[in-house]
C-alpha cells in the first residue's frame, strides 16, 4: 500500500544549486581537547548582504540524553533572528539553542538539526568549539568536499557484517538513519549517505540514466512496517521496494509505475529484511533519482498531534495549529473574510458582527515595511483566522504585473527571487512560532494571466510554487496552510491546468465567485481538499449560494467600482446566522 503526502520537492537545478552554495562546515575542538558528547556540522545553506541562514546537525557520540543544549560562542558580530527546531538564547558572542518538546530525546549515535538566520557585519565565520549539556563536543569525520561535480557510478556492493542492533525487541524510530548505506551511483557532492543523514536540507542524486538504486543496512532484520521516500524534484516514475536478509538475493514487496514525487509513505504488509532497497526503473523527470530522506520503520511512525478530519496537509510536518485550522475549515461552511484591517472595522460597523478571517499582504515586505507583529497582535487579542497573500514586486524590477523574465531565477539561490522568498517566509515561520497558523495563497489568479508569475506558462508557475514550498520547508515553517487560487470560470485556460499537485496544497480557492458552477468546478481540481472563495466582491449569502468553505472579501476601496452593493450584501450576509463570524471562532490558542 501507498500512501501520498507528496512534499519537499522543488526544481532539481534549484536544489541542486543550494548545494553547490552551500558552505559545509565540521568545526573541530582545539588539539589538546578530548573527543566529547558530540560532533557538530555547521552549514550556511543561504547568504545575503548582512545575513544567513545556518543550519546545524548535532551527532551524539557519548550517552544517551533527554534535553539538550547546545553552546557556542559566535567569532564574530553575528546575531541570531529567527531559530527552528530549538529555542535560542544569545547574550554577546555566547548563544545556546535548546530543544523543543517534539526533538528533546536524542539516542547514543543519534543526530538532531535545527537552524536559525543571522545578520551581521563584516564576515560570518564558524564558531570553533562547542558544548552539549555543558560538555565539550568532539568530531569525527568532516563532510564531502563540495567541488565540482564528478559523477561516480559504483557497482553492487559487498555488504560488510556491522554490528547488529538488538532485533528481539521492535524498535520504534527512523530504523535507517545513519546506517551504512550504497547507491548505483551518486551525483557528487550529493552523496548516498545525506539520504539518511536526518538532515532534511541534503539529499541523495544518482546519475541522470535508468535503473538506479540505493539501500540500507539497518544491522540486524526487522519487520517493515513502513518506508518513507522524501523525493526532491528528480522522483522515481516506477520503482519497486525491495528486502533482503544479506544484500544478495532481493523480495520485491512493492511496486508502482505510477510514482508522482513528494512524500511516498510504503507499507508492505508482511516485510521483513535487514537490507531495504529503493529500486527505480523509470525517473520521472530528466534528471535522475534524489531523495532527501529514505526512512525504514518497524513500527508505524508517529502522526504529528492535530485532528485527523480525512485531510491530511500537504506539509507532513505541518504543526497542530495548521491541522486544526484545515480541519475547520473542512468541517464548516461559510465562514466570513475581509481584506485589510480597517475594513474588517468597516464591516463591524456595517453589519454588527466582525469577520472571523482578516486577509493581510505580503506586498510592501520587499520593499521594507513589515508589520509582522501587529498582524500577531491581532491574532492574539481578536482570536481571528490570519490570510495573507502577495503582490509580490517582480524580483528583476517592476509592479506584480510587470513583465518579468524570472525563470532563470529559479535556480540561482543568490538571486533576489530567492531572498523576497526567504524574507517572507521568515515572517511567515516568526508567526508560527508566535503561535499563529497562516492562510498562505501566494501566486494567486494562476490563470489570469495578469500577474508577472502567470505570464510564463504553467511550467514555470508550478516550478515556482515549489520553490516556494522548499524555502519553507527548510526554514522550518510548518505553520502554512497552503491556498492555490486562480479563476474558476471566464479566462482562457483552467485552472485545473496550473495545480500545483497535492503535495503543495491545502485548500483549493476561486476569485470573484460568478456562479454555481464555480463551485462544482472548483471542488473538481480539489479531488477530496477543502474549498474556498478567496477572493470576491460578493459577501456568500447561505441562503442562496453554494457551501463554499469559507469567503474573502476584497478592499473596500474598489467597492464602488465593482458593480456590486458590497455593502448590502455584506448586511444579507451578516443578517444569517449561518454566516460565521469572529465570535463564532473556537479558541484557537487551544489548537
Amino acid at each position: 500500500m501507498i500512501q501520498r503526502t507528496r512534499t519537499r520537492a522543488c526544481l532539481a537545478g534549484a536544489a541542486a544549486a543550494v548545494t553547490a552554495l552551500a558552505t559545509a562546515l565540521v568545526t573541530t575542538p582545539p588539539a589538546q581537547a578530548a573527543a566529547g558528547a558530540c560532533s557538530v556540522t555547521w552549514q550556511v545553506t543561504n547568504e545575503w548582504s548582512g545575513g544567513a541562514t545556518t543550519n546545524v546537525t548535532i551527532t551524539n557520540t557519548g550517552a544517551a540524553v533527554n534535553g539538550w543544549t547546545l553552546g557556542w560562542a559566535f567569532p564574530g558580530n553575528q546575531v541570531i533572528g529567527d531559530m527552528w527546531n530549538a529555542t535560542k538564547t544569545q547574550s554577546g558572542a555566547n548563544a545556546t539553542a535548546t530543544n523543543v518538546s517534539y526533538n528533546a530525546g536524542l539516542p547514543a549515535g543519534g543526530t538532531v538539526s535545527f537552524g536559525f538566520n543571522v545578520t551581521y557585519t563584516g564576515s560570518n565565520a564558524a564558531p570553533s568549539a562547542f558544548t552539549l549539556n555543558g560538555a565539550s563536543c568532539g568530531d569525527t569525520t568532516p563532510p564531502s568536499p563540495t567541488g565540482s561535480p564528478t559523477p561516480s557510478p559504483t557497482g553492487s556492493p559487498s555488504p560488510s557484517p556491522t554490528a547488529s542492533p538488538d532485533p528481539t525487541t521492535t524498535p520504534s524510530g527512523n530504523l535507517a538513519l545513519n546506517r551504512p548505506v550504497t547507491a548505483s551511483s551518486t551525483e557528487s557532492p550529493n552523496a548516498a549517505a545525506q539520504a539518511v543523514d536526518g538532515n532534511g536540507g541534503t539529499r541523495w542524486s544518482s546519475l541522470y540514466a535508468d535503473p538506479q538504486w540505493i539501500q540500507v543496512d539497518l544491522g540486524a532484520t526487522y519487520p517493515i512496517n513502513t518506508v518513507r521516500l522524501r523525493w526532491e524534484a528528480a522522483y522515481g516514475r516506477a520503482y519497486q521496494i525491495q528486502t533482503s536478509t544479506d544484500g544478495t538475493t532481493w523480495t520485491p514487496v512493492f511496486s508502482t509505475t505510477t510514482g508522482d514525487g513528494g512524500t511516498d509513505d510504503v507499507t508492505p504488509a508482511g516485510a521483513s529484511g535487514r537490507y531495504v532497497r529503493m529500486s527505480g526503473t523509470a525517473r520521472g523527470t530528466a534528471w535522475g533519482y534524489s531523495l532527501y530522506e529514505f526512512e525504514v520503520y518497524a513500527v508505524k511512525p508517529p502522526t504529528p498531534p492535530g485532528p485527523d478530519c480525512g485531510q491530511a496537509p500537504a506539509d507532513p510536518q505541518a504543526n497542530s495549529k495548521a491541522r486544526n485550522l484545515i480541519c475547520y475549515l473542512r468541517t464548516h461552511t461559510y465562514v466570513s473574510g475581509q481584506t485589510d484591517l480597517p475594513d474588517a472595522d468597516k464591516v463591524q460597523q456595517l453589519t454588527g458582527r466582525y469577520p472571523a478571517i482578516v486577509a493581510f499582504d505580503f506586498m510592501e515586505y520587499t520593499k521594507g515595511s513589515i508589520q509582522t507583529q501587529q498582524v500577531i497582535d491581532w491574532a492574539k487579542a481578536r482570536n481571528g483566522i490570519v490570510a495573507f497573500q502577495w503582490h509580490w514586486y517582480c524580483p528583476r524590477g517592476g509592479n506584480y504585473s510587470a513583465p518579468c523574465d524570472f525563470q532563470p531565477d529559479l535556480s540561482n539561490p543568490s538571486s533576489q527571487l530567492y531572498k523576497d522568498i526567504d524574507l517572507v517566509v521568515r515572517e511567515l515561520k516568526k508567526m508560527g512560532d508566535a503561535g499563529v497558523p497562516v492562510l498562505f495563497r501566494p501566486l494567486h489568479e494562476a490563470n489570469n494571466n495578469y500577474m508577472w508569475w502567470a505570464k510564463k506558462g504553467q511550467d514555470a508557475y508550478k516550478q515556482l510554487w515549489r520553490l516556494i514550498y522548499q524555502r519553507a520547508q527548510l526554514a522550518g515553517a510548518h505553520n502554512i496552510v497552503w491556498v492555490f487560487n486562480g479563476m474558476a470560470s471566464g479566462q482562457g485556460t483552467s485552472l485545473a491546468s496550473w495545480y500545483p499537485g497535492d503535495g503543495y496544497v491545502d485548500l483549493v480557492t476561486s476569485d470573484y465567485f460568478q456562479s454555481s458552477s464555480d463551485f462544482a468546478t472548483t471542488k473538481a481540481v480539489s479531488g477530496a481538499k477543502t474549498t474556498g472563495v478567496a477572493e470576491t466582491f460578493s459577501p456568500l449569502n447561505p441562503n442562496s449560494d453554494p457551501a463554499w468553505p469559507y469567503f474573502v472579501v476584497w478592499a473596500s476601496r474598489d467597492w464602488n467600482g465593482s458593480g456590486k452593493d458590497v455593502a448590502g450584501l455584506w448586511r444579507t450576509a451578516m443578517s444569517n446566522p449561518r454566516t460565521i463570524s469572529i465570535d463564532q471562532l473556537p479558541d484557537m490558542s487551544a489548537w
